[in-house]
């Protein structure tokens, strides 16, 4: 019997209802990338609003208001620095959720491999749905005091906890998917993590009347949060009912690779040092898009007013939402380029044409350009996550997926806290991302060479088909 039959033959509903599932899951999930939509809003609940800008002065006076009695007048510029250095403690919450994502998943994906995909993506749902609920009642009945303490609730409850959460349901559309469909893995990963990205996008947008965002402006972050938990769990859990393997014994790869077995193999420390490059460069841009953006325009502009400064400043969320779409659609384009031409071409390419935004972009200065050159970096980034798993399974079989994909996507993981870091050290020292961007685009040239030397290593060690 021949790999399509054995996946096919009971799924002329079975495999589209896991696509269902594997969607619903994705959605859901990649709210993770919309983190950024609440820090302001924290700021708000948590600290006392003890100061205002000059330029919030003027609009209170121009309404016929008057400033609050013990309230300081600040420059903008010092009261952006305020809001940035109160809001700075609050964003290791989304350090720690990806990092816990990414290390939960190594775990995840072993239990996925024996329980099969339903079981740890419930529990996915349940962490996630649970993290945001008990943040939600915290602020929103006050059980905690002090900005302190709140702190640290946030960062272990929509950080560790709703990492781990996304870390045990991530894999386990993605690794049922590949069985089902084993001679299309790149289509069906990139469609199943493209619900990921438009999940970032569904949830960021403040245009969008059911979007994240309007609902946060309307209802305040301890409701939104109690709103989010609860439609996460309902969510997940039954995306999470449709997933299954296929009956019988899963396609094999020419070597199934237990993931003991993956940790001696050169090809693994390729796959991975490749991942870190691709997931750098695009976690290094999506930490700091609007702000570059903003600035980008700004500089642009020269000598601008406050009120002009600042729309330019919000123009940069235009830049947000490109790279949020693109990074959606380039899971799924990504994937069918390389079910049609070979893995290894497509990384090449995908690696190439990412180095050479990440070197454009410094130079880009009009709204157009600069949401198109963050829409190609999020393009590409997306490729990641349907070419890696899918190379994954094609270099150490399906069988083991789960836990041979979760240790590849540690690299995530170390990406994550180390473009945060490249970000934030190039901006001290030299005032712009450029430095930061220059290391990620150089890293991305020398992927491609890697992904030549990682097909020459697989040539070698086993006869296959490539």
């Amino acid at each position: 019997m021949t790999s399509e039959a054995t996946a096919s033959a009971p799924s002329s509903t079975a495999r589209w209802r896991v696509l269902v599932g594997a969607i619903v899951v994705q959605l859901i999930l990649g709210t993770v990338y919309g983190y950024s939509i609440f820090w302001q809003p924290l700021e708000q609940k948590l600290y006392p609003q003890d100061f205002i800008s000059e330029s919030e002065q003027a609009k209170l006076i121009e309404s016929g208001k008057s400033v609050p009695t013990g309230v300081q007048i600040l420059p903008d510029a010092e009261a952006k620095k305020r809001h940035d250095e109160r809001q700075a403690p609050l964003k290791y919450a989304f350090a720690i959720a990806i990092l816990s994502f990414a290390l939960f998943m190594v775990y995840a994906g072993r239990v996925q491999d024996v329980k099969g995909p339903r079981l740890p993506a419930m529990i996915g749902g349940l962490l996630i749905g649970v993290a945001f609920l008990v943040e939600g009642l915290v602020l929103q009945l006050g059980l905690i005091q002090g900005i302190g303490a709140n702190t640290v609730v946030l960062i272990l409850t929509i950080g560790l906890i709703a990492g781990a959460g996304i870390g045990f349901a991530y894999v386990c559309p993605i690794a049922a998917l590949v069985k089902w469909f084993p001679t299309a893995k790149g289509l069906v990963s990139g469609i199943a993590v493209a619900g990921f990205g438009f999940g970032a996008f569904i949830y960021s947008n403040k245009d969008l009347p059911f979007g994240g965002s309007v609902f946060l402006r309307e209802h305040g972050v301890g409701p939104f949060f109690l709103a989010h938990g609860a439609i996460s769990l309902i969510a997940v859990l039954i995306g999470a009912a449709l997933l299954s393997n296929p009956p019988g014994t899963p396609p094999k790869a020419p070597a199934e690779s237990e993931a003991g077995e993956l940790l001696r193999k050169p090809g693994f420390y390729m796959l991975w040092a490749m991942f870190f490059s691709g997931a750098l460069a695009g976690l290094t841009v999506i930490g700091v898009a609007k702000g570059f953006a903003g600035e980008q325009l700004v500089m642009a502009a020269g000598a601008v007013g406050p009120d002009a400064k600042k729309e330019l400043m919000e123009k940069g969320a235009l830049a947000v939402g490109s790279l949020a779409i693109f990074n959606a659609i380039g899971r799924v384009v990504w994937g069918v380029i390389s079910d049609r031409i070979g893995r290894t071409p497509t990384f090449v390419a995908m690696f190439a044409l990412q180095a050479a935004m990440m070197f454009i972009l410094p130079s880009l200065t009009t709204e157009t350009a600069i949401a198109f050159g963050a829409g190609m970096v999020g393009f590409n980034f997306g490729g990641n996550f349907a070419l890696f798993p899918s190379a994954t399974a094609d270099l150490f079989g399906a069988k083991s997926l789960g836990a041979n994909y979760g240790l590849v996507f540690t690299s995530y993981g170390v990406a994550g806290v180390a473009g945060i870091f490249a970000a934030n050290t190039a901006k001290d020292l030299t005032g712009s991302y450029a430095g930061a961007f220059a290391i990620c685009g150089v890293l991305c040239v020398l992927s491609c060479a890697v992904a030549i030397a990682l097909h020459i290593w697989r040539a070698r060690a086993v006869p296959a088909t490539a």
